[in-house]
């Protein structure tokens, strides 16, 4: 921790911004009135034995660290819930008595404290969860790269779902994180097919036009132009980007259409379409350069 003690050995001679800092520092966590009658010799001094599964047959030593922990049972999964929040809890109960002008050290030592174990409450809750992201995502993927793919969107999910599950409602957290983590994974694998979609449909001409111009008599590559169309909206005015998608294709119907359907389409003459479009791709050509993209073949 920065900061020099006092000649009051409770007080730490913090700047007045870092103390506001630690004030408005925001604690995260889902209340429930039973967090109120709870002290902290209940939930950090207490042992269970019953908190996690045992396993009925030896974990296999080939497995990742994180897919070797045992599972949690229902008591236990209540209790490391009940455990993080009540931490916070805590924590942010502390965090209302800090005193900007005379801030105490014990105070301060208490809240990192807290929200320590309660770092460490939560890494144990997602150990104990990965194998159902595995699990799960094993059943969802065509092949071992888009299963290690899968593993890492679906943990990124379980994070999420232990900040957000209620656990004082009743409910399995095992059940609340594999509908979270089966939605995800219905919408990521929907939205890469589309993107799939979307490459197979582009035109080679778009590929040409899109490249800079000293890299244009370079092998093409499908995934710069994939790149630079996920980037318009970032360089280019909506009506630019309109412009674009209806005239190479990058549309719904994934259809091409002509200056004059676009132009009658966006309320322009034809010759106002085509500078226009002109315009638009001389933007994304400067976005690749300044992206350093090359057109490198796909293998």
């Amino acid at each position: 921790m920065n900061g020099l003690k006092s000649s009051n050995c409770d007080l730490f001679t913090l700047s007045e911004t870092e103390v506001e800092r630690l004030k408005r520092q925001k604690i995260s966590y889902l209340y429930c009135p039973e967090l109120d009658s709870l002290t902290v010799k209940d939930i950090v001094s207490s042992t269970y034995r019953d908190t996690y599964k045992e396993s009925p047959r030896p974990v296999d030593p080939n497995l990742p660290t994180m897919l070797s922990k045992p599972l949690l049972t229902a008591v236990g999964e209540r209790r490391l819930f009940q455990k993080m929040n009540f931490l916070k809890h805590s924590a942010s109960q502390v965090q209302g008595k800090l005193n900007s002008e005379q801030p105490k050290q014990s105070l301060i030592e208490k809240i990192e404290e807290y929200l320590m174990l309660a770092e460490e409450t939560r890494a144990a809750i997602v150990e104990s969860n990965t194998r159902l992201v595995a699990s799960i995502a094993h059943r969802f993927a065509n092949s071992p790269g888009e299963c290690d793919e899968l593993i890492s969107e679906g943990n990124m999910i379980l994070l999420n779902a232990v900040d957000k599950f209620d656990y004082s409602r009743g409910f399995r957290f095992s059940t609340y994180a594999t509908y979270a983590i089966q939605r995800h994974f219905y919408r990521f694998l929907n939205k890469k097919q589309r993107r799939k979609s979307v490459e197979q449909a582009i035109p080679i001409d778009i590929l040409r036009d899109l490249a800079p111009i000293h890299e244009q008599d370079q092998p093409l590559d499908y995934r710069v132009a994939e790149t630079l169309i996920a980037r318009f909206e970032d360089c280019l005015e909506e009506r630019e980007a309109v412009i674009l998608r209806e005239r190479f294709g990058l549309n719904d119907s994934q259809s091409s259409a002509t200056l004059k359907a676009v132009a009658d389409q966006v309320g322009l003459s034809k010759e106002r379409v085509r500078q226009l479009q002109k315009r638009a791709i001389e933007k994304l050509q400067d976005l690749a350069i300044q992206m350093k993209i090359r057109l490198e073949p796909s293998f």
